[in-house]
């Protein structure tokens, strides 16, 4: 499973992403033996069990470089993970062709990765407000960005029953731009966040910090 992107996105927050190559047999071996499968036997699909696995490979190696040991992860009633013997915050996003996660030892972080779909197009009016579709129009790149950036800061968030369309906005960007500003409203609290914009190809990935 090789490492195709490493990077410190702020001085607390650590990033990697992995190419996702292996079976599930080969990616069952590679965990260690410390984590925990809680939830592995519940997926029936081959896929979606090599992304979980890939998931824990993954979170093992940017756990072990915080100089702790990943023994698991457990999710809150909302379904936001947490690792188990750590205080360090994480978050982890999957595709069919990349796994990446992120760790932050100080605040909550959250991750997002999609592939450019012309089902963005489709969708576009369910998540974006109408400044955002004016500002998006039908270019593909943006519309993700846009859905990476929502669905990362609802992950920082953590926490269920927000609207992507009316509770989480973005700051209008440039093409090709690296940092967004966004926000989001919760039962009236306002969470403000910078997101960190990487390409991988035809791949989106945004870091809520």
């Amino acid at each position: 499973m090789p490492l195709v992107h490493a990077e410190n996105i702020t001085e607390d927050c650590r990033l990697l992403v992995w190419e996702l190559c292996e079976s599930a047999e080969v990616l069952h071996e590679m965990l260690p033996a410390a984590a925990d499968l809680m939830g592995f036997s519940a997926i029936s699909h081959p896929q979606k069990k090599r992304e979980w696995l890939a998931g824990r490979v993954l979170l093992a190696k940017i756990v072990a470089e915080a100089g702790e040991v990943f023994q698991g992860t457990w999710k809150d009633e909302h379904g936001k993970p947490f690792l188990i013997g750590s205080q360090h915050y994480i978050s982890i996003t999957h595709t069919f062709d990349y796994v990446a996660a992120v760790i932050n030892p100080k605040s909550p972080v959250g991750i997002d990765m999609e592939k450019k779909d012309d089902k963005l197009r489709r969708t576009a009016r369910k998540y974006l407000n109408e400044n955002e579709m004016l500002e998006a129009g039908d270019y593909l790149s943006t519309l993700c960005t846009y859905w990476c950036a929502k669905e990362a800061l609802f992950k920082l968030n953590g926490r269920n029953k927000v609207s992507f369309k009316n509770n989480i906005e973005i700051q209008p960007f440039a093409h090709n731009a690296r940092h967004l500003l966004g926000s989001l409203n919760d039962d009236g609290r306002r969470l403000e966040s910078a997101l960190y914009v990487r390409w991988l190809g035809q791949y989106c990935l945004v870091v809520a910090v």
